[in-house]
């Protein structure tokens, strides 16, 4: 088994590569859409994250708000890194279990659109980087995520950009065209993928 990180700027396409790729008959695992689970009550993150960031961040129900929790983290740098801290060990975890489920299978990959900022390049065999010009994200944050353009170079601005970071092991997608387009760049990879192992 290859394990693959999926990574990239915000609104690089990172999600819809996951799709694509989830149609193309391979297993990929949601590192953003497990810590949502991480957030509900029943789980033992819940307590630990409620504690370091107080009762505020959550809803009428008890449950955390995300959006309050982006609010808070997004302008602490400090808060940022500890609640980093409690949710991406166990996001590891949950991962790691995914790829032991899926270790029959010769490509695996998980989105993870914080992967450098983790430190969790050890986890994989291979990353590939999603890319986009600054202005065709924005204009994605803009459509799709309903941001204002001041909210999304705001957070455009606060990316690290990793697509130059490029090692014997990573692979840059460029997503600058149409769906069709990332379709056959994503399965040109996968297909070489296959050939090389």
């Amino acid at each position: 088994m290859k394990k693959i990180g999926i990574t990239g700027t915000i609104a690089s396409g990172k999600t819809t590569v996951s799709i694509l790729l989830r149609k193309m008959g391979f297993s990929v695992f949601d590192c953003d859409g497990y810590s949502r689970i991480l957030y509900q009550q029943t789980n033992p993150c819940y307590e630990k994250v409620v504690a370091y960031l107080g009762e505020s961040i959550l809803d009428a129900f008890g449950e955390i708000d995300r959006k309050k929790v982006a609010d808070i983290i997004f302008h602490d740098e400090e808060k940022r890194q500890g609640l980093n801290a409690i949710v991406h060990p166990a996001v590891i975890e949950g991962m790691n279990r995914f790829f032991s489920h899926h270790a029959d299978e010769d490509l695996v990959f998980a989105e993870v659109p914080l992967l450098y900022e983790a430190g969790m390049e050890s986890c994989f065999d291979e990353i590939l980087i999603l890319a986009c010009p600054k202005e065709e994200a924005v204009r994605r944050m803009m459509e799709d995520r309903g941001y204002t353009e001041e909210e999304a170079l705001a957070r455009y601005q606060t990316m690290i950009h990793h697509e130059n970071d490029v090692g014997a092991h990573t692979t840059v997608l460029y997503n600058d065209s149409t769906i069709q387009a990332l379709y056959e760049k994503v399965l040109a990879y996968v297909t070489e993928k296959g050939i090389s192992e």
